[in-house]
């Protein structure tokens, strides 16, 4: 559609507008033919008839006339209304094609028995004493017919022959039929061919249909001679300026057309866009100039300050490094003689045998802070190998039900000193999976040791272990009845070195790397981590850890 040129768009919708509204007029016109065509039929049937009736009539009131003599002699002649009105409707058929004849429910001779349609007719006369006439197109002989019947009553003239009483032979020979003063006793019967009628319409038809369609062409012609005048030349100068602008030459101009008002506006505020774009243009290429002088030196500059960074990265990177380095170095070197000496701070426990439950409850405190102490430093030193990226995975098979046995030793000591209840809740629905046991370990015990340390004297930490085959993870829970964490601390909880706030941390000590290193461990598995807590109830970390991981190294 987007090759064809507007106007011939423009001549095709306006020839289907043209031919849309010929063809109603012609549907209008046929029916109007067939209306008019009936009128005039039933207007000279209705002629025809009351000429018929008229005869009839003068018959039937002039047989006193026919029948008697001058002096007064009756002498019946034959010539009964009946036998005039038959002789007077065969001889206008001779001189037409028109059918006339009278017909009767009860006929005297066969040329009066009706046919079906005239039989229909004689019925509707006799239900409905009002009506005047019946008539319909029907089909002929010949073709197409128009016919029409009208009703005939007794008259008081006519009881002479058709009257009481009833087969009594009447002087023309027949048996009376015993009818009264208004009953019906036959129908004036016409049939008049539509063939010349039919004829005529479609030769006006014809002649309307071509008057039209000359009357298209010529409409056709003009418009399209006016399109071409009016629009298409000068929308064609436009395309042609167009074609040369896009081409790069802004000094073409149009001169106004005289055509129209409209076109003439159009090339004046072409020349109007032309003077600008020229004038855009002239300073475009100026001001492009510039700006890339502008933008190559602002490149340099950015090259520079490029540069400048990379430096600096440098430094930064080699500074995390050293810091890096230099942590687990220390933690390393914290570690080897704090080992030590809780060796021997056990040693000497089994030595001196406290005496008494002070000096008993002294050497739980000092393996207390010593553990502590030892955690801290272990969380030191897998944070800085994790930030070094020397930290890998090392996977095996593990049982979650051990998990219980590995916190003995440790958090649970502690838990034990503060009066806490720890509970385990494995079900038995966890398979053996892939994972490294350390590392879980780690996971575990710095959950479990945060949960002992914010949970006061007497309450309970919950280590739970469950399996969700749908999506093929072990779920570990580790849920306290603590202080809890309000909900605007629970978003920061997980960043290094950060506490719920000030006073907690001045009450409950720590450096704020368990979480933190909890969060690093669980994703290092391809895990997550997820906490629900209210202050005052208590706190639950959700850990999901996927139960299908693979050993890169045997794969």
């Amino acid at each position: 559609m987007g090759r064809i040129t507007l106007k011939t768009k423009f001549v095709v919708l306006l020839a289907a507008i043209i031919v849309a509204c010929l063809c109603l007029n012609l549907a209008w016109s046929v029916q109007g033919g067939e209306e008019q065509t009936e009128r005039e039929l039933l207007q000279q049937a209705r002629a025809l008839s009351a000429n018929m009736d008229a005869a009839w009539n003068f018959m039937t009131i002039n047989q006193d006339l026919i029948n008697y003599d001058s002096e007064g002699n009756y002498e019946f002649k034959g010539l009964q209304c009946s036998i005039a009105g038959r002789s007077i409707g065969s001889l206008f058929s001779q001189e037409t094609d028109y059918v006339t004849h009278y017909v009767s429910p009860t006929p005297r001779n066969e040329s009066d028995e009706p046919d079906s349609f005239e039989a229909v007719a004689l019925e509707s006369f006799a239900i409905d004493p009002n009506r005047t006439e019946y008539y319909a197109v029907a089909d002929g002989e010949g073709g197409q017919v128009f016919r029409y019947l009208a009703p005939m009553v007794m008259e008081e003239s006519c009881l002479d022959c058709h009257g009481s009483p009833k087969g009594e032979i009447d002087e023309s020979g027949y048996p009376k039929e015993g009818l009264e003063v208004g009953d019906l006793y036959g129908a004036i019967s016409l049939i008049i061919p539509m063939e010349a009628y039919e004829a005529a319409a479609w030769e006006n038809t014809v002649r309307n249909v071509v008057f039209s369609i000359v009357l298209i062409v010529t409409c056709i012609g003009v418009i399209y001679l006016a399109l071409t005048t009016l629009v298409t030349r000068p929308f064609g100068r436009f395309r042609a300026a167009v074609a040369k602008v896009e081409a790069g030459d802004l000094s073409v101009r149009l001169a106004p057309e005289a055509s129209s008002l409209e076109v003439s506006d159009l090339s004046r505020g072409f020349n109007r866009m032309a003077d600008k774009l020229e004038t855009l243009y002239t300073g475009l290429e100026e001001q492009v100039f510039e700006r890339t002088e502008a933008l190559e030196k602002a490149n340099r500059v950015l090259e520079l300050q490029r540069k400048d960074l990379e430096a600096m990265n440098e430094k930064l990177l080699d500074e995390n490094r050293y810091k890096s380095d230099f942590l687990a170095m220390m933690s390393h070197e914290l570690r080897t003689p704090l080992a030590a000496s809780m060796a021997f701070t056990e040693l000497l426990e089994e030595r001196s045998q406290p005496q008494g439950e002070e000096e008993r409850q002294l050497w739980r405190e000092i393996d207390a802070n010593n553990k502590t102490l030892l955690s801290l430093i272990n969380n030191i030193l897998e944070m800085a190998r994790i930030d070094a990226g020397k930290e890998t995975l090392h996977l095996a098979l593990f049982d979650m039900g051990d998990i219980a046995g590995m916190m003995q030793g440790t958090v649970e000591s502690l838990a034990n000193q503060k009066g806490i209840e720890v509970v385990y809740r494995v079900s038995y629905a966890v398979p053996l999976f892939m994972v490294d046991a350390e590392k879980l370990r780690r996971i575990v015990e710095n959950l479990m040791s945060n949960a002992v340390k914010f949970t006061p004297e007497g309450g309970t930490v919950t280590v739970s272990g469950d399996f969700d085959a749908s999506n093929k993870r072990v779920i570990i829970t580790v849920s306290d009845t603590g202080i809890g964490i309000p909900l605007e601390d629970q978003k920061t909880v997980f960043d290094r070195f950060v506490q719920v706030d000030s006073s907690s941390s001045r009450s409950y000590g720590g450096s704020g790397l368990g979480l933190a290193l909890v969060k690093e461990l669980v994703e290092m598995h391809g895990g997550t981590i997820h906490l629900e807590s209210e202050p005052g109830v208590g706190s639950t970390f959700t850990v999901a850890i996927p139960s299908d991981l693979v050993d890169e190294d045997e794969v």
